[in-house]
């Protein structure tokens, strides 16, 4: 709706309609039009109307001022709220312009004007209405155009001299809808402008307007080679049909229109949209292939280390300080100094102890090997356990090896079935959503698909000259018609005019949340780590890990654990099948049997289901609007202990409050109902106002036992 050289255009000759002493009648519309459905329109519409009556006669020039002041202080006042006050404006304000030119005029004909602009502007309404209701295929924009076309065609005949202006006015017009492939229109208004033009004002040279529709239907280059071609026959076989330097000018039109044709026209070929979608559809498998090679490498970094490997390390260790430590004269001082460290000084020199050159970069630790009595032998026992941690059995290497490719051979099998259930949306679908917006007037720039599953897509649209408020409902309207599911339109960016938006499912629930956490007393670091993200546009993933221990280990534990669970969500798989596989890497890797609970929480807000995962985790709870609650209770072990993961579907309500926490947190409290009724009397607060809450309640309370605490609070808003 947009196109704003066909507005100045139009507005410059549509206005000259005055000269054929009917007033403003067949202007007022248009104007109207343009500038109820975007005022910004308005601000092309004055310049270009008043220049079009100061440049070839200043008589109505202050008819028109008073006309356009009239239409932009209803604007002001009703913000185009109301239709039929838009009609009966409409309909007065024509009534009024019929007078000025012809003070004479019967009152029928007056009445009869004003109803005929009061007709066409609730005529361009109808068609905009079309692509809103399935019916696209005989009402949208380009219905609009055409009589809009008609109507500067008409006042640029008012324009004297010996240029054919209509002419061209006509042709341009002409090119325009056909390569919009608007090809019934284009015929239509070529018949009926050529059949004027030539038997109302004797313009014989009309005859080329169906020659340039027609071969305007031609694609790309094709189109204007065509015209060229015919205007340069005509021109250089000396034709007495045409006039050469309609001809000339003809051709001078042509290379203008390819100049200008990419503001204009929504260039779009359906093979195009085809091309791009299967070549997203190849790209986004690319993707899932590159992100899930990406989550092995990781979790093949985190856990490269066999157990068996790391069990005889930990006993070349204890034998170190059994041989040396226990004995050593300094040993209260040296423990004293190094409480905490002395593993890591222990493990470094075990494993470098063949690397001569090896410097070791922590300080503490260069002077710990510059201060120990014992260091010489110590390193010399070092090189031998470093040797033997290299010979293992090979039936246990087997077995290790054999448990590893059949925990990556169900690992493959979850994946291929998980990608085996998606369902793809038909391509028409996206032909259709795109040919629907430009029946509706928008100048679309930009039109791809990047995600094509039924119940997960992501259609990304720019739409030039327009805000986002305007184009909003309508886009939704419009896709709504042609996917079941229907539509939410995200707001992404503007840029230079443009407004980019996300097509999405449509999204029924909004979320606010809130987190917070707090290590056990006498610790700076806390053990748990916690977890928040959307995984698209219609889901969000919530989780809380603790590890095992205390401290800095147990904050390790836990955060690998959630960086894992990020990476691997970061791929197109559902997040039951996600957790599936990660628990299975957890469950072979037979990593030192240190493990790390996972409170995993994904909330659809398409579809309005939370589905909690639970290993190991504390309870949860939702509290309902009415003050009721449930209380969703751990039943499995910590995470990468059991082979299958059960899951839980609880349906979500506006308002509801859901509370994710550490053991730390529940550990502390002693009397659940009192819990449950300060919960009730909070629920009124922002989701992290309850986290602090939650976490000083907790904290104050008489604890149970002392651990690190976490929270959670996810807030439910109906959109």
């Amino acid at each position: 709706m947009n196109k704003y050289i066909n507005i100045i255009i139009i507005s410059f000759f549509s206005v000259l309609t005055y000269y054929l002493k009917i007033g403003f009648v067949f202007f007022i519309p248009i104007v109207c039009f343009f500038a109820f459905h975007n005022p910004k329109n308005i601000l092309l519409i004055i310049p270009s109307s008043l220049l079009g009556l100061l440049w070839f006669n200043r008589e109505g020039l202050l008819y028109l001022a008073v006309l356009l002041l009239a239409i932009l202080i209803f604007m002001l006042i009703t913000q185009n709220r109301n239709y039929y006050i838009n009609l009966l404006f409409i309909f007065i304000i024509s009534l009024v312009s019929a007078v000025f030119p012809q003070p004479n005029f019967e009152l029928i004909y007056i009445i009869f004007f004003a109803l005929v602009s009061t007709v066409i502007y609730a005529y361009f309404c109808y068609n905009i209405q079309g692509p809103l209701t399935k019916q696209n295929r005989t009402r949208n924009f380009a219905y609009n155009e055409t009589i809009m076309a008609i109507s500067a065609v008409l006042g640029a005949t008012a324009i004297p001299g010996l240029m054919n202006i209509p002419l061209f006015v006509a042709m341009y017009f002409a090119m325009y809808l056909s390569q919009n492939r608007y090809y019934i229109h284009s015929v239509f208004f070529s018949l009926m402008t050529m059949l004027f033009l030539r038997f109302v004002f004797d313009i014989e040279e009309s005859i080329l307007i169906p020659f340039v529709s027609a071969f305007y239907i031609f694609p790309s280059i094709y189109a204007p080679l065509s015209l060229i071609s015919f205007c340069l026959l005509g021109w250089f076989s000396n034709t007495p049909y045409f006039n050469p330097l309609t001809l000339q000018i003809t051709i001078g039109l042509a290379i203008v229109f390819e100049i200008i044709k990419f503001m204009i026209i929504n260039i779009h070929e359906g093979k195009d949209l085809a091309a791009g979608i299967y070549q997203r559809s190849l790209e986004n498998i690319n993707n899932e292939v590159i992100a899930f090679a990406s989550f092995l490498d990781l979790f093949s970094r985190s856990f490269a280390t066999p157990k068996e490997y790391n069990q005889k390390l930990s006993e070349g260790i204890n034998n170190l300080t059994h041989f040396y430590c226990e004995s050593c004269y300094v040993r209260n001082e040296c423990y004293s100094k190094n409480k905490g460290k002395l593993y890591t000084f222990f493990k470094n020199l075990i494993l470098y102890a063949k690397r001569s050159n090896y410097e070791f970069s922590d300080s503490e630790e260069s002077v710990f090997l510059k201060s120990c009595p014992y260091i010489v032998e110590m390193r010399k026992s070092s090189i031998l356990i470093n040797e033997k941690l290299n010979l293992s059995a090979t039936s246990t290497k087997s077995n290790a090896l054999i448990a590893q490719i059949n925990g990556v051979s169900n690992i493959l099998r979850q994946y291929s079935v998980d990608n085996s259930l998606k369902n793809e949306l038909d391509i028409e679908i996206f032909e259709k959503i795109y040919q629907g917006l430009c029946d509706y007037g928008f100048n679309v720039c930009y039109f791809q698909p990047q995600k094509m599953l039924i119940n997960d897509f992501l259609i990304e649209t720019g739409i030039k000259g327009e805000t986002f408020n305007n184009i909003k409902i309508i886009i939704e309207l419009i896709c709504n018609n042609h996917i079941e599911q229907n539509v939410s339109c995200l707001f992404k960016s503007v840029s230079r005019g443009k407004t980019y938006v996300n097509i999405v499912p449509k999204i029924n629930y909004d979320v606010e949340y809130g987190y917070g956490s707090i290590a056990q007393e006498g610790n700076s670091v806390c053990g748990d780590n916690y977890l928040i993200k959307h995984l698209t546009n219609t889901k969000l993933i919530a989780a809380i890990s603790d590890g095992m221990g205390k401290g800095f280990m147990a904050n390790q534990e836990s955060a690998t654990t959630l960086k894992l669970v990020d990476e691997i969500t970061n791929t197109e798989i559902t997040a039951e099948t996600a957790l599936q596989i990660l628990n299975t890497f957890f469950f072979i890797q037979d990593y030192l049997e240190k493990y790390s609970t996972l409170d995993f929480l994904q909330l659809d807000r398409a579809q309005g289901y939370l589905l909690f995962y639970k290993m190991g985790a504390a309870s949860s709870y939702i509290f309902h609007k009415d003050g009721s609650f449930e209380r969703i209770i751990n039943e499995g072990l910590p995470f990468g202990i059991e082979e299958i993961i059960e899951a839980r579907k609880m349906i979500i309500k506006n308002e509801d409050i859901i509370i994710m926490a550490s053991d730390g947190v529940f550990g502390n409290i002693v009397d659940d109902n009192d819990f449950e009724t300060f919960v009730n009397g909070i629920k009124h607060l922002s989701p992290q106002k309850i986290t602090y809450e939650i976490l000083n309640y907790a904290r104050k309370r008489k604890s149970k036992s002392k651990d690190d605490m976490s929270v959670i609070v996810l807030k439910i808003i109906v959109a």
